[in-house]
């Protein structure tokens, strides 16, 4: 009896050790998969720099870069046939969990900006892509970085942000808007959601930059950003 229960104590001890073993070595395959999709960022970013706004030679769907102060976020974006590729592929076009940071399929693409122009990014753990979103409904960490940077399609568009909320709900979706009076409402509406409450006047002639990203507690559940067009520079 005593033998048996020596041998069912090693095997208990074998298990934890290659559940730790198992552990570790998930961890570490995450850590380096972080390591890398940030190297290849930051390479991109190198030649962002250096190509006077050109990234169109890598990848076709290029259409631009984001700037935003405070939260890292500094990032090529791509437009593509679909929402889902670039959920699972990076900038390359190779696959990545960390994926890129892309504009929704429906946007027009053209110069004349669409209405609303919705940019999706991952919430990654470390803070990347769109991680440190949700920075934005604290008022406090708003005040100090409310403005984002959008080059697109060879000019600088500065946009000031109205509205940061969670929400489950998807009507801020939109882009396109039947009337005056819709767009109005959506704005109106982004407001009321909003947790911040900033004294911005969001009229009928305005251009919204929406960015969404999931929270971290449900994957059905959105940080969503909406901004409002300030200035546009050729």
């Amino acid at each position: 009896m005593a033998k048996v229960k020596r041998l069912l104590l090693i095997l208990l001890l074998l298990i934890s050790a290659m559940g730790i073993v198992f552990a570790s070595l998930k961890i570490y395959e995450t850590s380096n998969q972080y390591k890398v999709s940030a190297s290849k960022y930051g390479e991109l970013e190198e030649h962002y720099q250096k190509e006077n706004r050109s990234l169109s030679h890598i990848n076709e769907d290029y259409v631009g870069w984001i700037h935003m102060e405070g939260v890292d976020v500094d990032y090529p974006v791509v437009l593509g046939e679909d929402n889902d590729f670039y959920l699972t592929h990076n900038f390359y076009r190779e696959e990545d969990f960390a994926g890129a940071i892309f504009m929704d399929y429906r946007q027009s693409g053209n110069k004349q900006l669409d209405k609303n122009t919705i940019i999706y990014g991952h919430n990654m753990k470390n803070g990347s892509m769109f991680g440190n979103l949700s920075q934005f409904l604290d008022s406090e960490f708003y005040e100090k970085n409310s403005f984002i940077q959008l080059d697109y399609l060879e000019e600088t568009y500065t946009w000031e942000i109205f509205a940061a909320y969670e929400t489950t709900r998807t009507d801020w979706l939109q882009i396109d808007f039947q009337n005056t009076e819709e767009f109005i409402h959506y704005v109106e509406d982004a407001k009321e959601s909003s947790v911040i409450t900033p004294t911005i006047e969001v009229n009928e002639e305005a251009h919204v930059l929406t960015l969404a990203t999931c929270t971290s507690r449900n994957d059905e559940e959105r940080v969503v950003i909406h901004a409002k067009l300030v200035e546009k520079e050729v």
